[in-house]
């Protein structure tokens, strides 16, 4: 297989010689305007015929779709998801490994590439496409998860699919437990129940206070589940917080970075009866409990006079 660059997220989903290469390597021989043809993901027996052509900057978002069995869930993606692509494609002005789209109804539906498009959107790059309409939706399903070799989606990303795949199988009027979906999905059980945990407990705005979602695994998850229902005021208090927190603008790497958050988000221990400063001079302080949300006013005695006394009772008294 021809050597990586870092504008790529090359892989090789299909072990399959292609007229006596691999797919990887098919794909990577590529250029705009060739037409070339690879077995089809769900039946060797059938030929795809893909045409590699570019897609403007401008036109990305306007032509082309994620198809929907992808698992990367595409409003989670942020420059640092891209970032081991990012600058190459910048630099070359477009992607080096085109991405693969099915043509659907005017549309071309990403199958495998969607960090290439996201890289593409923010670099202000082209965007490099095989696309064929010879797809359907078994092959694109295929592919969607294939195209998960490079980088794995994040937990919750796979909690969300996890949580798709059980509901078929209610559909089918399966149970849809833990290791039905296992079973289907080819990881443990306990795998599959920690993801859709995280899925269904996490709030995505969570999820994006992290420098990726990927920042979240599984013990992180956990502590943050945990958290949540412990003190849920007290879990979103913290969340209005961490944003403002130094450790947020301090230089460090990103996986310090996500356990400085972890930690903000779910060690409640002498936060309980944080106070959050509203008003604070020389001689008056307003703050708030973060925890019960109650307002303390402390003005200092020297300008506390009796016409202001009489003032502050008149208007305290209006909240009985």
């Amino acid at each position: 297989m021809a050597k990586k660059r870092k504008n790529d997220t090359r892989l090789d989903p299909f072990a399959s010689p292609v007229e006596g290469s691999s797919l990887d390597d098919l794909l990577d021989q590529a250029k705009v305007g060739d037409v070339i043809t690879m077995p089809a993901p769900s039946d060797p027996n059938r030929t795809i015929t893909l045409t590699c052509h570019v897609i403007r900057h401008k036109d990305i978002e306007l032509k082309t779709k994620v198809y929907g069995q992808n698992r990367r869930e595409q409003s989670l993606l942020n420059e640092r998801s891209v970032a081991d692509i990012l600058p190459a494609i910048k630099s070359d002005k477009r992607n080096l490994h085109p991405a693969l789209c099915w043509q659907k109804d005017n549309i071309q539906w990403v199958l495998s590439g969607s960090r290439r498009r996201k890289a593409c959107i923010f670099a202000g790059a082209d965007y490099v496409v095989l696309s064929s309409n010879d797809f359907n939706d078994d092959d694109a399903k295929l592919l969607a998860v294939s195209s998960d070799q490079y980088i794995a989606p994040s937990l919750w990303e796979l909690g969300q699919a996890y949580a798709g795949t059980k509901l078929k199988l209610q559909e089918q009027g399966k149970k849809g437990s833990f290791r039905e979906i296992a079973a289907i999905e080819g990881v443990s059980h306990t795998a599959i129940a920690d993801a859709i945990k995280a899925y269904e407990h996490i709030p995505k705005h969570v999820l994006n206070l992290y420098p990726t979602a990927n920042h979240v695994g599984r013990e992180a998850a956990k502590k943050i589940i945990e958290a949540i229902s412990l003190d849920p005021e007290m879990f979103n208090n913290m969340i209005q917080e961490v944003s403002t927190q130094p450790f947020m603008f301090e230089e460090m790497t990103d996986e310090k970075r996500a356990l400085m958050i972890t930690k903000y988000l779910t060690t409640f221990e002498d936060k309980a009866h944080r106070n959050e400063s509203l008003l604070e001079s020389d001689f008056v302080k307003v703050q708030r409990s973060l925890k019960t949300g109650d307002i303390t006013i402390k003005i200092d005695n020297r300008v506390l006079t009796g016409k202001r006394l009489e003032h502050l009772q008149k208007i305290l008294s209006s909240y009985n």
